[in-house]
């Protein structure tokens, strides 16, 4: 086994456990959230939630993405030390600005997503718990660098803890309802932040550069205009159920989402932190890079068994943790789910032009996505009902693989293309034992059928790794890692 894979592989699995661990109160709350709120009030939540996605994209201008490329530009600890010091206080100076201006800023939401400012004290502390996760996400991207994983780990734990006590607390013992939620993230996320900064400055020091500052701006900035309008799809999507449905519809699909974004929070965000720092740091070695490929789609037959086997058991699913008014997004889920294995597919795309600094064409792809997306919902809503925005999700995100992997082909020639066929065949078996699922059992909840499932989605990740899509040198070097990791010493 070479020792790029055995890096990404070594540490992959710890930074997947971190970022499970991350998002876990987001997964162990859902169903508090399902069961407390109406679909109503969590078609409240998640349209504040959206806005709040997006002023924390206007926030970060693309640091965190930059911060990594611009560390390793640096070979000294002296200069990478200065990245560090800088970058943090140029987050804090944005993030005290957004703290000055929430409450205004709440009230201006409320009265455009509601119509009343009767939701702006929820927005105010929306607001202010994105101030601080900011922060909270470069002390991440600062611990990753170093490959951390442990320290990750750690820190994770501290952010799941703090926020399911709250929760739990605000809703529960209190009865706060949607305030309650983002009244949580706020004191949660106000603790951590402060207290990683004062960590990370203590060892690296308090200096200022404004030519790093500019430095991180410039490779940040495009990333500001992509993801903002990658979040200005959720909102669209979101804004346009309501006018179309209502606001119960929106709770109802975001729910949907929700347990569909879970493939990106716990797998394919994970694994980016581990394999996009690798890419970036193996520059253009041969050997490394191949490796790299065979990770990548070694990951992709995980994804994929994960989002079958969501989409297989999203009936056990909604009967363990929500209400029945949350059923008639049952038959979104698959194409929700494969909307988000494609997400997985288009980074392999965008992590190559990342590494060539060609991304300043991510916000030409994203606002064509949006345009894409709206305008297939705005057709398929009426007639199709929640079903409508399910295809425009799936849809949209096929055009977006499309589009990346045909730019970073013209932009990138040297970076290795996506291999659409070894996708299919992985994509393939998963797609035959979802619908034997679907035939059999159909959205019926029963223990027995969801042992069989479990089996379809091990029969269909088999299939995967046993077809066209891994040849026989990539079995045999699946073989070794395993082999090795089996034989290797566990540290206490």
């Amino acid at each position: 086994m070479s020792l790029e894979a055995g890096t990404i592989i070594k540490h992959g699995w710890m930074f997947m456990v971190a970022n499970v661990v991350n998002r876990a109160a987001g997964l162990l709350l859902l169903p508090l959230y399902t069961k407390v709120l109406s679909p109503a009030e969590f078609g409240v939540y998640a349209l504040i939630s959206v806005v709040g996605d997006i002023v924390a994209v206007m926030l970060m201008i693309g640091m965190i993405n930059a911060f990594t490329v611009v560390y390793f530009e640096h070979p000294d600890d002296k200069g990478r030390s200065r990245v560090v010091s800088t970058t943090m206080i140029g987050l804090w100076v944005a993030s005290l600005a957004l703290l000055a201006v929430s409450f205004p800023g709440g009230w201006a939401a409320s009265h455009m997503l509601f119509g009343t400012s009767e939701q702006a004290p929820i927005v105010a502390f929306a607001f202010a718990g994105i101030a601080f996760s900011a922060v909270f996400e470069l002390a991440l991207a600062y611990y990753r660098v170093h490959k951390r994983s442990g320290t990750c780990l750690l820190i994770s734990v501290g952010k799941a803890v703090g926020l399911i006590g709250l929760n739990l607390s605000f809703l529960l013992a209190m009865d706060l309802g949607v305030t309650g939620i983002f009244l949580a993230n706020a004191i949660t996320f106000v603790g951590l932040g402060v207290g990683l900064t004062v960590a990370i400055l203590a060892a690296n020091g308090v200096s200022f550069s404004f030519g790093i500052l500019k430095r991180v701006a410039a490779l940040g900035l495009p990333f500001m205009p992509q993801t903002m309008l990658d979040m200005g799809n959720q909102f669209a999507m979101r804004y346009l159920v309501n006018l179309l449905m209502g606001v119960a519809a929106v709770g109802v699909l975001s729910f949907g989402l929700r347990l569909a974004t879970l493939l990106y929070m716990f797998l394919t965000a994970s694994f980016l932190q581990i394999w996009s720092v690798s890419r970036i740091e193996a520059q253009d070695s041969t050997a490394g890079r191949e490796q790299s490929e065979f990770v990548f789609y070694l990951f992709l037959v995980l994804l994929t068994a994960a989002g079958l086997g969501m989409a297989l058991t999203a009936p056990e699913v909604l009967w363990l943790i929500a209400s029945h008014d949350y059923a008639p997004v049952l038959p979104c889920m698959p194409l929700l789910v494969l909307a988000y294995v494609l997400h997985g597919v288009r980074m392999h795309a965008e992590v190559g032009l990342v590494k060539t600094k060609k991304v300043g064409v991510l916000p030409m792809i994203s606002l064509g996505g949006v345009v894409v997306g709206t305008l297939i919902m705005a057709a398929t809503l009426g007639p199709l009902g929640l079903m409508g925005g399910a295809v425009g999700v799936l849809l949209r995100e096929l055009f977006m693989v499309g589009a990346t992997e045909a730019l970073c082909r013209r932009l990138s020639p040297k970076e290795p293309p996506l291999g659409v066929l070894r996708v299919l065949g992985i994509l393939a078996p998963a797609t035959i034992a979802y619908l034997a699922g679907l035939a059999l059992f159909g959205f019926e909840v029963d223990p027995t059928f969801a042992a069989a499932k479990v089996g379809l989605t091990l029969l269909a990740a088999i299939a995967a790794l046993f077809g066209p899509s891994f040849g026989k040198t990539d079995r045999a070097m699946l073989s070794r890692m395993l082999g090795r990791f089996l034989r290797r010493p566990q540290a206490a």
